[in-house]
């Protein structure tokens, strides 16, 4: 499959059932789930005996799944490949059909493989699903790199734990919704969020760790710098900028907010509910700067600066390039 599709619908993804789940130190499937969570995937842990991986309750089989009405968006397999065919037959009498049957890394299974092609199952076999996922959505972008300094973790009611959030911690810490807002969060403005230390600094901070819970971050925590504000004000952006080590010294408002908002939406992070949701996750492509939208050339620019410098003839072929590369578009789109 092709990079570009599979990008696509990883990035369509959210919910993944891992057949074979236990968190057991140092095991492969305990390294891929974590990776997972932290990556902002719901997880359901698929085990016959388990009853539990990563303080989520598991199911026995795939055909529990509805029970527990979790829609798998991706199947992923860590099982013997004489146990794929099985898995494969599960996984068609299941209400809705996940997009992807992933088979990990040293799995190949052509009977369960034909089984899913020809129920139009996207199939992926020897691969690791962490590999690939962290080589097409890597979240060191070219604007910004974390240095766990702390600085976006200092000062209260920064930190809504949203809708998606609450569920995440609930999973993480083995409690209940109410316990988990009563021991972590404080209510401001009339949202939950998370209580801060006698330090000033969020409960779950570390000093050059960043965050305790790692999996359990909430969206707000994983979409730092690519707030609403950064993204839209260059005035904010700059300030930013100045504060946090991580935004590249070099990075333009423009190159920043283009990659801030696909990073949003590539990591499912973009939010839409403002009474419950933060404000700062909740940002429409019509608000950035121009230079940042899809689909935007900066044709009169350059032609403006190609006419100062070398006159009005070069005018109809900057014009002439430009309708090129537009049809070209529209006929790779059409």
């Amino acid at each position: 499959m092709l990079f570009d599709d599979m990008r696509s619908l990883l990035a369509r993804a959210r919910n993944i059932a891992i057949i074979g789940a236990k968190d057991k130190p140092g095991s492969p499937v305990d390294h891929v789930g974590r990776y997972l969570l932290n990556a902002g995937f719901n997880i359901q842990p698929v085990h016959p005996v388990r009853r539990q991986a990563w303080g989520i309750p598991a199911v026995r089989s795939i055909a529990d799944l509805p029970g527990v009405g979790f829609e798998p968006d991706i199947i992923c397999l860590f099982r013997a490949p004489q146990y794929c065919e099985a898995h494969a037959r599960e996984t068609l009498v299941l209400p809705r059909l996940p997009m992807i049957f992933w088979m990990q890394e040293g799995i190949r299974s052509p009977e369960a493989g034909r089984l899913m092609a020809e129920a139009g199952v996207k199939v992926v076999e020897d691969r690791c699903l962490e590999t690939v996922h962290a080589a097409l959505f890597d979240d060191t972008t070219a604007t910004f790199s974390c240095t766990r300094c702390g600085k976006c973790c200092e000062g209260r009611g920064g930190i809504v734990v949203g809708p998606h959030d609450l569920p995440r911690l609930c999973a993480y810490f083995g409690l209940p919704a109410e316990e988990v807002l009563a021991r972590y969060t404080e209510n401001i403005g009339g949202k939950p969020t998370l209580k801060c230390g006698d330090d000033g600094f969020c409960l779950f901070f570390e000093a050059g760790k960043g965050w305790a819970v790692q999996p359990a971050r909430p969206d707000v925590c994983r979409a730092w710098p690519f707030f609403r504000g950064n993204l839209v004000d260059r005035v904010s952006f700059d300030m930013a900028k100045e504060d946090c080590p991580g935004i590249r010294r070099e990075a333009s408002h423009e190159d920043f907010a283009r990659e801030g908002f696909r990073y949003l939406n590539d990591y499912k992070l973009r939010a839409r509910d403002i009474l419950h949701e933060g404000r700062a996750l909740i940002v429409d492509e019509s608000e950035l700067p121009p230079g940042a939208r899809r689909g935007y050339f900066p044709f009169r620019r350059a032609e403006r600066a190609a006419e100062r410098r070398y006159g009005w003839g070069c005018r109809g072929v900057l014009r002439a390039r430009r309708q090129r590369l537009l049809m070209t578009m529209a006929a790779s789109t059409g």
